[in-house]
């Protein structure tokens, strides 16, 4: 067995990795064992199918067929329409995933102990018995990120969040694996579910921007505006941290401190850190967030959030900055 495989990293002092495996459920639970994130790969290489069946056979043309009363008159505007379409496509697919993967996850937690007592997460672990149903939530979700990893990377056309965005997704997946790995599950479905829910209306709002529905892209933009500060600087960082900083030590272990790096186990110190870096990054997209906010305010044009932008909106935002220039001279 590999040194760093000992339960003496992963689990609370005295228990080993044969007591949770051993462990009895009721029928339709069971306990988590690393063997079980085959299923996330698994998932993972069904939802990259998922996209290209999605969005080459359904939504772009579906996409084309609403649009044959005005077909583009010059061969660039066939170029053109045929990049916004794959964009919108992207989009659609995401948005479907979200809404399904956010209802069915606020259904199943919502039965669960610990969505009204935070505390629930670490109290008694890792002995939390995992329903079927959350167990199949989980591994879907670690398979959508892989196939998001996958887009980035082979699919996606480049965007100047690149990197950003590639950096969350594999906080992400390291955070579903070893959560899983030593069942921690019960806090990673709080925060799976609670991002679910603005990332909704951040792919609507793209394909509203792509289709040039100003009015309703306001008032997508403002609902990303609350949801985003509700759960991602508000229920995230006040709630789930701020439990994981000063509820979790203790009841993890008597004497566990999470600055004592010498003490074992080390594997929930991991996850503190990557929560914690998750939490930045929520910082530095609502400072994206707000910017757009102030340049819409300002001078009239919504940009996207976590999107490249386009050359139209960039020549767009450009003009509306010289317009305002001009009126105050």
């Amino acid at each position: 067995m590999l040194w760093w495989w000992d339960a003496l990293y992963w689990l609370p002092r005295g228990v080993s990795w044969v007591d949770m495996y051993n462990k009895t459920t009721e029928p339709g639970y069971m306990y988590p064992h690393y063997s079980h994130l085959w299923m996330t790969v698994l998932t993972g290489i069904s939802l990259i199918i998922y996209r290209f069946v999605f969005e080459s056979y359904i939504f772009v043309p579906l996409a084309y067929f609403l649009s044959r009363k005005n077909p583009p008159e010059t061969r660039q505007g066939v170029l053109d329409r045929e990049k916004k379409y794959t964009r919108m496509a992207e989009c659609a697919m995401r948005a479907l995933y979200y809404f399904i993967s956010f209802c069915s996850g606020l259904y199943l937690v919502s039965n669960e102990s610990h969505f009204y007592d935070i505390t629930e997460c670490w109290r008694k672990w890792p002995f939390h018995p995992i329903p079927t149903a959350i167990a199949w939530y989980y591994w879907i979700q670690g398979g959508f990120y892989i196939a998001l990893v996958f887009g980035i990377l082979f699919l996606d056309a480049k965007r100047s969040d690149f990197w950003q965005m590639l950096v969350h997704h594999f906080i992400t997946l390291a955070l579903v694996g070893t959560s899983w790995i030593m069942n921690m599950t019960r806090v990673g479905t709080l925060i799976l579910v609670s991002h679910d829910a603005v990332d909704i209306l951040i792919d609507v709002g793209k394909i509203l921007r792509y289709e040039q529905l100003d009015t309703a892209l306001a008032v997508c933009f403002g609902c990303v505006l609350i949801v985003w500060v509700a759960t991602r600087l508000v229920y995230y960082p006040f709630w789930i941290i701020r439990s994981v900083w000063f509820d979790a030590p203790a009841l993890i272990q008597d004497d566990y401190e999470w600055l004592n790096f010498g003490q074992q186990p080390q594997a929930p110190r991991f996850i503190m850190f990557l929560l914690t870096a998750l939490l930045i990054l929520h910082i530095f997209w609502a400072y994206i967030l707000f910017k757009i906010a102030y340049d819409t305010v300002k001078y009239g044009v919504v940009d996207d959030v976590r999107e490249d932008f386009d050359e139209n909106s960039a020549v767009n935002r450009e003009k509306a900055k010289k317009q305002d220039n001009k009126k105050d001279d």
